[in-house]
């Protein structure tokens, strides 16, 4: 796959993915996300504060990442007056062909989740080696 577009992002029309149209965008929070690609894979970072490991869901299915968590934090006192609301984080991305989905794996510390998506075997690089002729 010659063109490295990963990001659905509900900004861009051109690159929305039909469920993602379907959220209403005031209503949910679209957490900050870093792609790195290696050798090996993808590795996607992305902050998620005030999300609860237990509350945090990561789902594939049709070639599509979603990524989706309610923050939650109780005032420390009496609300008087509020000016912002926990967000309800959710957010897709196309997988490139190429990648297990099925060795998917996921970390998440200190609000921040760590996905790590490893490429298939046929789809690693690798160095061939040239042998002299006859």
């Amino acid at each position: 796959m010659a063109e490295k577009t990963y990001v659905a992002n509900h900004k861009n029309e051109s690159e929305t993915t039909s469920r993602e149209e379907t959220r209403a965008p005031e209503r949910y929070a679209v957490p900050a996300v870093d792609i790195l690609e290696g050798a090996h894979g993808l590795t996607l970072v992305a902050d998620l504060p005030g999300v609860a490991r237990e509350a945090l869901t990561i789902d594939v299915d049709q070639g599509v990442l979603t990524i989706e968590g309610p923050a939650n934090g109780a005032p420390p006192a009496e609300e008087v007056y509020r000016e912002f609301n926990w967000p309800h984080f959710y957010r897709q991305f196309r997988i490139p062909e190429g990648i297990d989905v099925e060795k998917v794996s996921a970390a998440f510390s200190n609000g921040v989740l760590t996905l790590t998506l490893p490429r298939m075997e046929a789809a690693k690089p690798r160095r061939i080696e040239v042998t002299p002729g006859e």
